[in-house]
């Protein structure tokens, strides 16, 4: 696999004018986010607004704070492992190239695994966005896209590290291109404007005395 010149150039020098694109172009998103003219809460503080951004950010890390994980806590456990499955496939477009893991080995199965509950999770997903008319009617072609396509990278995945063939990883690793070219302009970005948007409402509503110290609030 790794005497494929055209296949090295791919998972290299590709991959990394890829990575810098994408690094452009989130930094000029947040460039923008900062240049954004900062609303400012003019009611009276009845709470701490640093504690209510800590909190708020915090919040994904705290499945009985809400309502919607305290009694579908399934869907968080969906959120978890879909989440954990792409951070693993990611992670292995840069340990290949590096020689860090190669197909079969210990690690290699490992993410193999968390890939195919990643696409059993994705495939739920999309099933339940197109089927459930309320989540339909808020869902852009974007979110069916974006879905469809980690299903098929996921898969792609559980071919090139289950096998090792080389069209394997050339479809793997052109997959990989497009998705970091892709995901800046998709709503898979949201990783960038997440910390943005929790902060923003964890100092409005921590002032004003909505949002407590988590034990205080979820105890």
């Amino acid at each position: 696999m790794m005497e494929d010149g055209g296949l090295r150039f791919l998972m290299e020098e590709v991959q990394y004018m890829a990575l810098s694109f994408m690094g452009l172009v989130y930094l000029a998103k947040v460039i923008w986010f900062l240049k954004k003219p900062t609303v400012r809460d003019k009611a009276h503080l009845k709470g701490d607004p640093a504690k209510g951004a800590v909190v708020s950010l915090a919040n994904i890390f705290m499945p009985w704070a809400m309502e919607s994980t305290r009694t579908h806590w399934y869907f968080y456990l969906e959120f978890a492992l879909f989440h954990l499955a792409v951070a693993l496939t990611i992670l292995t477009t840069f340990l290949i190239p590096f020689g860090v893991m190669e197909p079969g080995d210990p690690f290699s199965k490992v993410v193999v695994v968390a890939m195919a509950v990643g696409f059993v999770v994705g495939v739920r997903r999309l099933l339940r966005r197109i089927t459930k008319p309320e989540i339909r009617l808020i869902s852009s072609p974007d979110d069916y896209f974006s879905l469809a396509l980690l299903d098929i990278f996921f898969l792609s995945g559980i071919w090139a590290l289950g096998t090792g063939e080389r069209t394997a990883m050339w479809v793997f690793f052109i997959l990989t291109t497009f998705f970091l070219v892709y995901v800046p302009f998709s709503k898979i970005s949201h990783y960038i404007t997440y910390p943005f948007a929790r902060w923003y409402y964890g100092v409005n509503f921590g002032g004003r005395g909505v949002i407590a110290r988590p034990s205080r609030a979820f105890r």
